[in-house]
C-alpha cells in the first residue's frame, strides 16, 4: 500500500481522491492552508476523515514545502493546489504565485526525495481557446493552446514545466485537463454552477447558471479516478498531459436532465450568458487508453449520484447552493 501526498485536497478533488485511497487501503496525508473537512464529510465516515494526516503548507513557500515533502516522504504525489478563474482575473500576481511558482516547489520538492514519487497534477482544459478558435471542432492533446484566461495561461505553464522536469531531471508526471467538473463538493469556479443548482433545486431556491453555451461535463468521482491511476502507476516515463473529456450538453439541457431526478428544477433554475470561453468538444482517446480501468460516468448517473448524496446531507441541514 503507497502513502500519497495530496496538495489543495480540502478543495473540491480532493475528498474523492479520498474515497479512492481509502477503499483501495492507500495512506492519506493532506496539505492544505488550513484544514476544512466540510467536503470530505460528504462522501467519508468521520472515521475516515479522522485518519487523514493534515499539514498546513503554503505551496507558494518553496522552502516550506520542501522541508514538509521531506519529513512526509510521499510514495506518490497528487498536485491540486491552486486559484480558481475568478481569483486570477482579479488578483493575477497571486493566482501565479499559488499556481505557478506553487507548482514549481512542489515539482523540486518532489526531486529532491531519495526516490522519486509518482506525480499526477491538476492541469485544465483552459489552455485551450474558444470554439470558435478552432473552427467549432473538438481538440485534443495535440491541439494548439490558446489560453483566454490568467488560469488557463498559468495552467500551460505548469504543463511545459513538467516536461522540463522530466528532460533535466527524470521526474515523470502525468497533468489533466478537465473541464467543467461536477458533483458535491464542487462549490467555487467559473464551472461550479451546475453542482450549485443541483443543491439549489433541493433546496427550493431559484437559482442562475451564468452561460448557456456546451461545455463538457466529467463528474467528480471520474477524474479523481484519473489522478489516483497515474500517481500509483507502476509504469512512470515522460510528462504527458490528457485532455479529460465527458458528455457535451447546453445549460439548458443540463436543466433538463436535472429536473429528470428533481421535477422542481425546471422551474427554479434560470439560465443566462452566452457561451464559456473554452472549446466545449474535448477528444480524449489518448486518456482512455491510458486509464481504461477508470470508470467513465455518464451526465445523467452522474447528477443522480450528485442528488442522492445532496439528498443525504439536506437530511442533515447540511445543504448549501453556494
Amino acid at each position: 500500500m503507497a502513502h500519497v501526498l495530496i496538495t489543495g485536497g480540502c478543495g473540491f478533488f480532493g475528498a474523492w481522491i479520498l474515497r479512492k485511497l481509502f477503499d483501495a487501503g492507500h495512506t492519506p496525508t493532506v496539505w492544505d492552508l488550513e484544514l476544512n473537512p466540510k467536503r470530505w464529510l460528504m462522501i467519508l465516515t468521520p472515521d475516515e476523515v479522522a485518519k487523514v494526516a493534515f499539514a498546513s503548507v503554503r505551496v507558494d513557500d518553496p522552502d516550506a514545502v520542501k522541508a514538509a515533502m521531506l519529513e512526509a516522504n510521499p510514495d506518490a504525489v497528487i498536485h491540486l493546489a491552486g486559484l480558481q478563474v475568478p481569483t486570477c482575473k482579479k488578483d493575477p500576481i497571486a493566482g501565479a504565485r499559488v499556481n505557478v511558482i506553487g507548482t514549481l516547489a512542489v515539482f523540486e520538492a518532489a526531486r529532491a526525495l531519495p526516490r522519486k514519487p509518482g506525480l499526477a497534477y491538476a492541469s485544465s482544459a483552459a489552455v485551450f481557446g474558444s470554439d470558435a478558435d478552432y473552427d467549432h471542432q473538438a481538440v485534443g492533446d495535440a491541439s494548439w493552446p490558446r489560453p483566454g484566461t490568467h488560469y488557463g495561461a498559468f495552467k500551460l505553464c505548469n504543463e511545459l514545466t513538467a516536461k522540463v522536469f522530466w528532460t533535466d531531471h527524470g521526474l515523470s508526471s502525468a497533468g489533466f485537463r478537465p473541464l467543467t467538473v461536477y458533483g458535491p463538493g464542487r462549490d467555487v469556479g467559473l464551472t461550479s454552477f451546475p453542482t450549485r443548482a443541483v443543491a439549489a433545486a433541493l433546496l427550493g431556491q431559484n437559482f442562475e447558471i451564468p452561460f448557456s453555451g456546451p461545455t463538457c461535463y466529467t463528474h467528480c468521482a471520474e477524474v479523481a479516478g484519473y489522478f489516483v491511476a497515474a500517481a500509483l502507476a507502476a509504469k512512470r516515463e515522460g510528462a504527458p498531459v490528457y485532455t479529460v473529456g465527458g458528455e457535451v450538453a447546453d445549460s439548458k439541457t443540463f436543466v433538463e436532465k436535472l429536473s429528470r431526478h428533481v421535477p422542481e428544477a425546471k422551474a427554479l433554475v434560470r439560465v443566462s450568458g452566452g457561451d464559456l470561453p473554452i472549446a466545449s468538444h474535448l477528444d480524449d482517446k489518448p486518456l482512455r487508453q491510458a486509464f481504461p480501468q477508470v470508470k467513465r460516468i455518464g451526465l445523467d448517473e452522474g447528477i443522480g449520484m450528485t442528488v442522492e448524496i445532496f439528498k443525504k446531507l439536506k437530511a442533515r441541514g447540511e445543504l448549501a447552493a453556494g
